[in-house]
């Protein structure tokens, strides 16, 4: 039996706030993010899968910048990046959202233009 060895790798990205997303921020508005995500060690970084952690904890229209891979003892010295970066290992991913939102007008959930078409973000 063999022993899968984890990693984390934290993306750098925006993303919308939905209705109860787990960082507080108000439905609507477009923040920067760090998404910490759980991989087996030595696989290459899996966008797909951080932008779905960030969907389950309430953020749509995540866009990934880059990413940094972090190993299982390297814990961030800041208490707040440090939870996520456990959490992440615990659960398979964890988002912290930056306080103040990257628009000084927040869209409305499915918001659209004056063509009918639904704004890009």
């Amino acid at each position: 039996m063999s022993t899968v060895v984890f990693e984390v790798h934290v993306f750098l990205g925006t993303g919308t706030a939905k209705r109860g997303n787990e960082g507080g921020c108000k439905a609507g508005e477009r923040h920067s993010l760090l998404i910490f995500s759980r991989q087996p060690a030595s696989e290459a970084p899996d966008e797909a899968h951080a932008r779905k952690g960030a969907a389950a904890a309430g953020w749509t229209h995540a866009k990934v910048e880059r990413s940094m891979r972090l190993s299982p003892d390297a814990l961030p010295s800041e208490a707040t990046l440090r939870d996520a970066f456990r959490d992440a290992l615990a659960l398979g991913c964890s988002v912290v959202a930056d306080r103040r939102a990257l628009d000084s007008k927040p869209l409305k959930p499915g918001k659209r233009d004056r063509r009918g078409k639904k704004k890009k973000t």
